[in-house]
């Protein structure tokens, strides 16, 4: 089962603000055309897969964020703990609304548009879960 990552207005805003000024200075001036040009290839290098490819994938056994160029995994029978936060801490989340899934080992943290959903087919696998 696939849930669409959700992306916030102001992660959409910061790339275009920042395209709109390399673009800017790219027109304006004419001394640091190659600096402007790798410029703008690495802000969309950075910038269009994480809008592109963000989304958590559910199966059977498993949970598995895709995040830009990232993927991590978690097994559902392994998580302890699910709850939201908007700690704005670095995380492959283009949001501040996130989910924290805490296991033992490790803790992912991700932003869904239908965490409803996702916190009811993670109770479905696995009853141990705490939903705070």
């Amino acid at each position: 089962m696939k849930f669409q990552g959700k992306t916030a207005i102001w992660f959409y805003a910061i790339a275009i603000i920042a395209n709109i000024m390399f673009l800017k200075d790219l027109i304006s001036s004419s001394d640091n055309v190659i600096a402007l040009v790798i410029g703008i290839f690495i802000l969309n290098f950075i910038f269009i897969p994480i809008i592109v490819r963000n989304y958590v994938l559910l199966n059977g056994e498993s949970i598995t964020l895709y995040f830009g160029f990232g993927k991590e995994s978690i097994k559902v029978n392994e998580i302890l703990e699910v709850y939201q936060t908007h700690n704005p801490i670095a995380s492959s989340a283009a949001s501040l609304d996130r989910i924290v899934l805490k296991s033992k080992r490790s803790e992912i943290m991700c932003s869904v548009k239908e965490k409803a959903k996702l916190f009811e087919e993670l109770e479905k696998r696995n009853h141990d879960i705490l939903f705070r």
